[in-house]
């Protein structure tokens, strides 16, 4: 009796079949993943940078008041003549640090914007000494705590103030390590005074 050949595929084949086929899945699997890495890369690193962004903005919104007064005509005209520059000085003397005032400001007239430890603090004062640039701890925070700040520099020229924000994201995240991603962020601030250091 004869016995006919059964079709199909012979262990050899079969097993030549499952190794190309698992080295077709491991290629996919890499690059699947490869992109969710840089995806998740890319949104740590657009989310660092909104953080800078807002902290800067914050920064911008009261630095452009600086030197401000509540009656210019009245401020211009009364030391006979001459204007009063008690409100327009702007101190970037301090690295890393901006003193300022305006008039009517909440907590007081004198202002100071500072990195101390890895965020940015602003301290508010009824006296220019007072508004140094030490965090106390009723200062109030400006940067995220999810954001490092490890650099902030003032540049000013004439009424142009150009602020620099360095910094990091503080967790590490699941694919991607978060915290080594950093950025640079700057801001210019155009003040109403010119007087001061």
């Amino acid at each position: 009796m004869n016995r006919q050949r059964s079709a199909g595929f012979s262990l050899v084949e079969l097993m030549i079949a499952m190794v190309l086929a698992l080295v077709v899945i491991g290629a996919v699997i890499t690059l699947v993943m490869s992109m969710m890495r840089a995806n998740n890369q890319t949104i740590a690193s657009t989310r660092l940078t909104q953080e800078l962004r807002a902290t800067a903005a914050l920064i911008e919104a009261d630095l452009r008041r600086s030197g401000g007064v509540v009656d210019p005509l009245t401020s211009a005209t009364s030391n006979g003549g001459q204007p009063d520059t008690t409100l327009a000085t702007i101190n970037t003397a301090t690295a890393g640090c901006i003193q300022y005032s305006y008039a009517n400001a909440e907590g007081g007239n004198f202002h100071s914007i500072f990195r101390s430890g890895n965020a940015i603090y602003m301290k508010t004062s009824a006296t220019q000494a007072n508004a140094n640039c030490t965090a106390g701890s009723s200062d109030p925070a400006l940067s995220s705590r999810q954001v490092n700040i490890t650099g902030l520099t003032f540049t000013r020229t004439g009424r142009r103030i150009d602020v620099t924000l360095t910094g990091s994201l503080a967790n590490a995240g699941r694919w991607v390590n978060e915290a080594g991603i950093t950025r640079t962020y700057t801001q210019s601030v155009f003040v109403r005074s010119v007087a001061g250091t």
